[in-house]
């Protein structure tokens, strides 16, 4: 159970929207940026989502003790530019690392670009940024973490794929302070994403950065692209060294990686 007065308390959000059982906490989301009379930053939480979405039209699996949130963000085209919009999912990716290893230090947490967290080569969070019809200077993030929800439980194709807190501190943890913590250092990472821009984020996010190095196979509309990748730019995009030369990918999807 959430304590949600505590969560207010921290005045990382507005407002609290809290469910016990919930298709998807980013339809929900969806729903609310889109009335005028919401207040802003605002967060979905549910005990159970039966519906999460991932990127594309991959689902997420939260088993029981799963945290699954979305949250509602807003910034002016001044603030944050349409086409630095992606930059929102490397933010929160990096907030989610840093977490992570706040909560537990001993792992090496990886941000795996656009919009994964890694640990020990699985995934252990994943997060789906959406625009708001209608309001263009609005947007949600979905996030989703393997928590409490031990991957012994977790379907046989997951559990070499996946990583879960509680496997990797041996400890179960409490879900209001996990999702406090969560939520401070995006809040942090935004207000510099906003304030100062990406360049001031990207040195972080490169230290964190798993494909750096490596052969990435990546998928962007019907194009297929090998080459090894640097890392990631002052922009966000993902430079990778290919065979008719450099190239800058902004958006896409990676679907394997290699050393």
């Amino acid at each position: 159970m959430f304590d949600l007065e505590r969560l207010l308390r921290t005045g990382l959000v507005s407002h609290v929207d809290w469910h016990e059982t919930i298709g998807s906490t980013s339809d929900r989301a969806l729903e609310l940026a889109a009335r005028d009379d919401v207040p802003l930053p605002l967060v979905v939480v549910a005990e159970r989502q039966s519906r999460g979405r991932g990127r594309g039209s991959n689902q997420w699996w939260a088993g029981s003790g799963a945290l699954t949130f979305s949250l509602v963000l807003a910034a002016e085209p001044a603030q944050l530019a349409p086409q630095h919009r992606p930059q929102v999912a490397l933010v929160a990716g990096l907030a989610l690392c840093e977490s992570l290893a706040e909560l537990h230090p001993a792992a090496l947490w990886q941000v795996k670009w656009p919009n994964d967290v890694y640990v020990r080569g699985g995934k252990i969070a994943g997060i789906l940024c959406e625009s708001v019809p209608g309001w263009p200077e609005r947007m949600v993030v979905g996030i989703g973490v393997n928590v409490n929800n031990s991957l012994a439980a977790a379907p046989a194709e997951l559990q070499s794929t996946a990583r879960a807190l509680v496997d990797e501190s041996r400890r179960v943890s409490d879900l209001t302070d996990v999702l406090a913590t969560l939520l401070d250092r995006i809040d942090f990472r935004w207000r510099q994403l906003l304030d100062s821009g990406w360049e001031t984020l990207a040195p972080a996010y490169r230290e964190r950065c798993l494909l750096a190095g490596k052969t990435v196979k990546l998928q962007v509309g019907n194009e297929r692209i090998v080459g090894r990748a640097r890392g990631i730019d002052d922009s966000g995009a993902l430079v990778l060294y290919t065979e008719a030369g450099e190239r800058r990918f902004l958006a896409g999807s990676v679907e394997a990686w290699s050393d």
